[in-house]
């Protein structure tokens, strides 16, 4: 789910400039928020919005309030300002004890790489999100096997954009030829469309700049499946 906020033509420019302000580069940034540096600039050029977490971990590491990077407003206090992008969001995001909304647990801090893998060397304790049950409940899908998780690289575009969230039926680990799926190559994370061949398996990339990986059935013993991507922007 994506959430709109109003006044945010400027939110990219305001990021920008508090950024330079404190003489951090766009790297620099990225790393410490854990994006992509294509996602930061997508970000910063005004053509793609954060999502509300994100613009509260932004704030924090730029050291103003989300509110001023929401609206651009600086009168009131950082309490009210954390408290604002709450009821902002509020009408948007599914309540507690709303029976259509089950939890999934949310693992967009991973970074998985639709490009050259995502190194992830941390230990991460994950949070839970909603999803919508009757979608879960369509597809035969049960949220203790699902998770969410957010594609970094532009290597799977137009199936998969940078900065797209992700869900993972973790139960799905038996690799299918033409299903993508989310995997761990010896330490990196990659999500990939799957060709299964009589020697192993092929990575495949849909953006034709990105060549395919082949691995043989020795290379295999070092992958482990995370799971099948079964919902992007669209239905997989």
């Amino acid at each position: 789910m994506k959430i709109k906020f109003k006044n945010t033509s400027l939110i990219g420019n305001r990021i920008r400039e508090e950024r330079e302000k404190i003489g951090q580069s766009r790297n620099e940034l990225a790393d410490k928020l854990g994006l992509s540096l294509s996602t930061l600039q997508l970000w910063e050029t005004n053509e793609r919005e954060p999502q509300a977490s994100m613009i509260i971990a932004i704030a924090k590491t730029l050291g103003v309030s989300p509110n001023y990077l929401l609206t651009g407003e600086t009168d009131i206090t950082a309490n009210e300002k954390a408290n604002d992008v709450s009821h902002q969001t509020s009408n948007s995001l599914p309540n507690d004890s709303d029976e259509n909304f089950v939890e999934i647990e949310d693992c967009r801090d991973v970074r998985i790489s639709a490009g050259n893998g995502g190194l992830n060397d941390e230990y991460l304790e994950f949070n839970t999100t909603k999803v919508e049950k009757r979608w879960l409940d369509s597809r035969y899908l049960k949220a203790k096997h699902c998770a969410m998780y957010l594609v970094s690289g532009d290597s799977m575009y137009p199936t998969l954009k940078d900065g797209e969230e992700i869900i993972v039926d973790r139960s799905k680990t038996d690799l299918k030829d033409g299903k993508i799926f989310v995997l761990n190559n010896e330490g990196a994370m990659y999500v990939k469309k799957v060709q299964v061949t009589p020697y192993g398996i092929i990575l495949i990339s849909q953006n034709p700049e990105y060549s395919p990986i082949k691995l043989d059935a020795s290379e295999m013993d070092n992958l482990i499946v995370i799971g099948q991507v079964v919902r992007g922007y669209r239905d997989f």
